[in-house]
């Protein structure tokens, strides 16, 4: 029995010990929470900065980034089909023109012919 109740004062002591220990906070404790502290400052002042400039922007409504974005690319999409289509035309132009200008030498080189 004396072995248990020394076992028992035994345990009492060690975590009373070590629960007291928990309470003194050593430098590094320290530094680790004012390291934190200034994390949630600058986190807290990038958010604000990032609020007053989406204010100033006038970008306050989410999503209003990804509007402009669909925007811009649906333009660049109309402007190549408008290319596309503007070049299509000068090429049918140009083959046109070739085709009457093979028509105009063949007509030439036949009248050469007859009047020799």
């Amino acid at each position: 029995m004396k072995k248990s109740w020394i076992n028992v004062l035994l345990l009492s002591s060690v975590t009373a010990f070590g629960l007291a220990a928990c309470d003194n906070k050593g430098p590094a404790e320290q530094a680790g929470e004012q390291l934190d502290e200034s994390v949630e400052q600058v986190q807290e002042k990038s958010q604000e900065l990032a609020d007053e400039a989406k204010e100033e922007l006038g970008v306050e409504e989410k999503g209003t980034l990804e509007k402009v974005g669909e925007s811009l690319d649906e333009t660049a999409t109309n402007i190549k089909e408008g290319t596309s289509e503007q070049l299509d035309k000068a090429g049918d132009a140009i083959d046109d023109a070739a085709n009457a200008t093979s028509q105009k030498i063949d007509e030439l080189t036949q009248d050469n012919e007859q009047n020799n």
